[in-house]
């Protein structure tokens, strides 16, 4: 017998509630009660696809509602006896309808949307485009107080004030938003009296993890630069996926890590887990050593709550051989990187910069500020510990490319106030762009070129790890005008095997 029908013979029979001498709570009260239910279960409907989602996070709610039984105003009659089947739709519409957006937000190809004010704009398939409705007319905010609803929805017990007028949260898929309050935005110079509207980016995650041979297939990257990013885990490596935001680099950085290999002590930490690492049988048992570990945000934390900074600084006692944080933010989190590096662990992890030198720049500078090294001591530090840079991009096609990866060798010999970037692979432009009827970028014409070889330091270190010369002999050769990368997504080695 489905949920829906229980919910009617409750009904129906006028099952009274457990809780009758309690007081009535407000149906505000119980929507924050149940977010927080489907929260705990989030590992049931994380990784579906938005419509499955959509149903598991429905049946929460109606077995919330058939297990609590919560008096609630507007929804009980004399006798105490709860209206379920009234409460599941109030709570259902409350909890997952998003007025407009709920299209965009059921849509699979839109990965971003964005409220710049009344305006709402939608990246889809790697295109910014307006958001419209099914009917194809661009569609926008009514009012302020429509906007505040769904806003309301998405970031749940967060609130968006004045006094906090830059906030980030997720909503109860796992989507990550950051709002800005109308207070903190300008006014329209050419109408000072409009409605004032927040802003807010929603980033939605696709429930499908992309492998190497997968992004080579969309000529993110080639076979060979597949290859040997697919050596980076095994190979007891250090390395950075970096980018703006929105270039995919999480994306990139996840089907790396599916070529971990199950027996190495693998830690995660994110804010929030958009990494799965888990290998299961066919029993669903975990087989791979991995731990997944979650931080969270706290107003004024104490030392035993799981911030990211709190949980950097307690993963040496969990036995790590490789550690991975989601995106390292703060400067306190990129000293308890280097922390972690000089205990002897290799480290993963994403944040922006816009190239392989600007990446160690952004470490170094934050790894200062958090600590009192000299300059040169603590660029040697960051040198001789960091092994390869991954740089990627979305251009201005639409296109997610990686434009650069290098290996980080040390400090350049003549000036000590400069890392020594070794780059192995770049994307080049080989001619002018192609453009559409009202002149827009439609393609961007280029080549992945590699255009290095990788150092003896780096052959010693896989050599250290196992990892047989036949997987990186590709490297070892100086560059040829002949080279051509080819983009068939075969021949890439995924902890020993060989992923079609």
């Amino acid at each position: 017998m489905d949920q829906k029908r229980l919910l009617k013979i409750q009904t129906e029979r006028g099952a009274k509630s457990e809780s009758f001498e309690t007081a009535v709570k407000t149906i505000d009260t119980v929507v924050n009660e149940c977010r927080k239910r489907i929260e705990e279960q989030s590992a049931l409907y994380r990784d579906l696809n938005p419509i499955d989602k959509k149903e598991v996070i429905k049946r929460i709610i109606a077995d919330y509602v058939m297990t609590v039984k919560p008096l609630v105003k507007d929804y009980i009659d004399s006798e105490n006896r709860p209206d379920t089947l009234k409460l599941v739709d109030k709570l259902v519409e409350a909890i997952t309808d998003y007025d407009i957006l709920t299209q965009a937000m059921m849509d699979e190809n839109i990965f971003e949307i964005r409220s710049n004010g009344k305006e709402i704009k939608v990246e889809n398939r790697g295109h910014v485009e307006d958001l419209r409705d099914k009917d194809g007319n661009i569609v926008s905010w009514d009012s302020p107080e429509q906007q505040e609803i769904v806003l309301r929805k998405m970031l749940g017990d967060i609130r968006l004030t004045p006094k906090d007028a830059l906030v980030n949260g997720s909503t109860i898929e796992g989507y990550r938003i950051a709002a800005v309050h109308s207070s903190a935005t300008s006014l329209d110079p050419n109408d000072p009296g409009a409605p004032l509207y927040h802003s807010f980016v929603l980033r939605k995650f696709s429930k499908v993890r992309m492998g190497l041979p997968d992004i080579v297939a969309k000529h993110t990257m080639s076979d060979n630069m597949a290859r040997l990013l697919a050596l980076l885990p095994a190979g007891g490596l250090t390395f950075l996926t970096v980018g703006p935001t929105a270039s995919g680099k999480s994306t990139t950085n996840n089907a790396i890590l599916k070529a971990v290999p199950p027996y190495l002590r693998t830690i995660l930490i994110q804010n929030p887990s958009e990494i799965d690492l888990r290998m299961k049988d066919a029993s669903g048992r975990v087989i791979n050593d991995v731990l997944h570990l979650e931080a969270k945000d706290f107003e004024n934390p104490t030392p035993n709550d799981p911030t990211m900074a709190n949980e950097m600084n307690h993963i040496l006692r969990l036995s790590p051989s490789l550690v991975c944080l989601g995106e390292i933010r703060s400067n306190e989190e990129f000293q308890l990187a280097m922390k972690i590096l000089l205990a002897g662990h290799p480290i993963n992890s994403t944040y922006h910069a816009s190239s392989s030198a600007g990446a160690v720049s952004r470490f170094l500078t934050a790894y200062l500020a958090a600590s009192s090294e000299p300059s040169e001591l603590a660029l040697s530090t960051i040198t001789s510990h960091l092994d390869l840079i991954i740089v990627q991009r979305i251009m201005r096609d639409g296109f997610r490319r990686v434009i650069q990866i290098s290996e980080v060798t040390g400090v350049d010999p003549t000036n000590p106030n400069k890392p020594q970037i070794n780059d192995l692979y770049r994307f080049e432009i080989t001619e002018d762009p192609e453009l559409d009827e009202s002149g827009n970028v439609k393609l961007i014409k280029g080549i992945h070129r590699r255009v290095g070889k990788i150092s003896q330091g780096l052959v010693d270190k896989l050599q250290l790890e196992g990892i047989s010369s036949s997987r990186y002999d590709f490297l070892l050769d100086d560059t040829r005008p002949d080279e051509v990368e080819t983009y068939t997504g075969k021949n890439i080695e995924h902890y020993g095997m060989e992923l079609a």
